[in-house]
């Protein structure tokens, strides 16, 4: 039988093994992609098998053409911030993806109406409508209701009024980590190519 230490190895080596930062495998963890346990510290340590399992998955992936492209819209009212994304996703290193820009809430409402996203990307901090409220209804939403939902905003945590958004939104504070934001988009990529 395997010690628990061969058995099971730290969220740090996750992510040396399967490239990606400690917020994905944290993610992967409490989706139940990977088996974890915690130690009365509370470190999550993950099970070895899961890992490798993973990392057999990433290497088998579908061609980008056999493969819809991910549906990515950004809602914020800073025409540098969606620059900065359409400089994002034209990135060659990104899987296919198709993103639609909105500049406030309610903007991003009507466009959200229009289409099936896998990934939102919300500011908090919008005239006409405020993220806080764009995303109430974005979760109301059939076609938008288990989109990936990650708030982007210049707020400090201490700001941000965490009972106004629901527990699996991401939060991002600006200025953004494009490096952070591209693994967000792989691993969607990669769930949606299953």
């Amino acid at each position: 039988m395997l010690d628990k230490d061969d058995e099971f190895i730290t969220t740090s080596e996750a992510c040396e093994i399967l490239q990606v930062s400690k917020t994905i495998i944290k993610r992967m963890a409490d989706s139940g992609e990977l088996e974890t346990w915690k130690t009365p510290g509370g470190h999550r340590r993950i099970k070895r098998s899961s890992i490798e399992q993973k990392h057999q998955e990433q290497g088998v992936t579908k061609p980008q053409s056999e493969s819809a492209p991910l549906k990515v819209m950004v809602i914020d009212d800073d025409a540098v911030i969606q620059k900065i994304f359409t400089s994002l996703i034209n990135d060659s290193s990104l899987p296919n993806v198709d993103m639609v820009s909105a500049f406030n809430g309610y903007e991003g409402l009507i466009k959200a109406g229009q289409g099936v996203f896998d990934m939102i990307f919300v500011d908090l901090n919008m005239p006409l409508m405020d993220g806080y409220e764009a995303i109430k209804v974005l979760r109301e939403y059939d076609n938008t209701k288990s989109s990936t939902i990650i708030v982007i905003t210049a707020n400090e945590l201490s700001e941000i009024d965490r009972d106004r958004l629901p527990y699996d939104v991401v939060l991002m504070n600006k200025p953004l980590n494009l490096d952070v934001i591209k693994q967000f988009i792989q691993y969607e990529y990669a769930l949606k190519s299953v």
